[in-house]
């Protein structure tokens, strides 16, 4: 079923996005396509698989690589400033150990925007299909978070992590003109934001960027806020959002695999309990 009225718009959360790669298990099982897509860091990550219409493939990668030091590690981190692999997640993960369909993922009939921050100027950017490459330096850039991965140069701009200033990029979907939303998101209900970054830290490992400083000092009230209005768009009958149904144990560095898998499954039950209210919206 291709969906035409619909948006489909994506959190992050690092590696409680496995939940949301459940979700998308569940569309495929149903072949539910979108004209429009929004994502951010793990949302834009998880997505692609979705997209190349390669079901259970992140399962796979839970099961096969997520322990491997090459995919999260310490070592990683002191070697390339990045606790994630990227050049393994995004290079020889897709082209040698679990290929990746590049072909279908280009054929997907919807549009993908994937957002990254510009530290420098405190602006979102945004990347369609085209501008991702082989290696799909946008959705690096886009997960990319500060602390634990370095700074993306591309295309003469200074990128971190999508989510700092999109962590619920619906705004997007909205300006594209779409007014119905599936939003994915990777926290239970009730969750807020409460804290942010102290300065200081922020001031001695980011001396260059001052900009990043005032976006992370007010990304708790960006995020309940954008929290806030697609709550409020679900109570409208404008929004559908596919949310776990109990509180997560797993922060966004877990690697266990049976919590990753148990939170992969957990988020097919959640798809597939909002297939009827997908159509429902879709059909209004």
């Amino acid at each position: 079923m291709h969906l035409q009225k619909t948006a489909l718009v994506l959190e992050g959360g690092g590696m409680r996005g496995m939940f949301s790669a459940g979700v998308f298990e569940a569309f495929l099982a149903h072949q539910f396509t979108f004209p429009y897509i929004t994502a951010v860091s793990a949302g834009a990550c998880n997505i692609l698989s979705y997209m190349s219409a390669q079901p259970l493939r992140t399962r796979q990668i839970i099961e096969h690589y997520v322990t491997d030091k090459r995919y999260f590690s310490v070592r990683n981190w002191i070697k390339s400033g990045s606790i994630f692999g990227f050049d393994f997640i995004f290079k020889e993960l897709p082209k040698q150990l679990l290929p990746f369909d590049y072909a279908a993922y280009r054929a997907y009939p919807g549009v993908l925007q994937v957002a990254a921050t510009d530290i420098v100027n405190g602006e979102s950017v945004w990347y369609d299909q085209e501008a991702m490459g082989q290696d799909f330096i946008p959705v690096r850039a886009s997960s990319s978070m500060p602390f634990v991965a370095p700074v993306v140069k591309h295309e003469g701009r200074a990128l971190l992590d999508g989510a700092l200033l999109a962590p619920i990029p619906y705004q997007k979907a909205l300006d594209a003109g779409y007014e119905k939303l599936i939003v994915v998101l990777t926290r239970n209900e009730g969750y807020r934001k409460k804290k942010g970054v102290p300065k200081f830290l922020l001031k001695s490992v980011y001396k260059k960027y001052p900009k990043l400083w005032e976006i992370m000092e007010q990304r708790p009230k960006l995020y309940n806020e954008q929290l806030e209005a697609v709550e409020k768009m679900e109570r409208e009958g404008k929004a559908v959002i596919i949310r776990p149904q109990i509180p997560l144990t797993i922060d966004k560095f877990d690697i266990k695999p049976h919590k990753l898998l148990a939170l992969h499954d957990h988020g097919i039950g959640c798809g597939l309990a909002a297939i009827d209210r997908i159509k429902e919206l879709e059909q209004q």
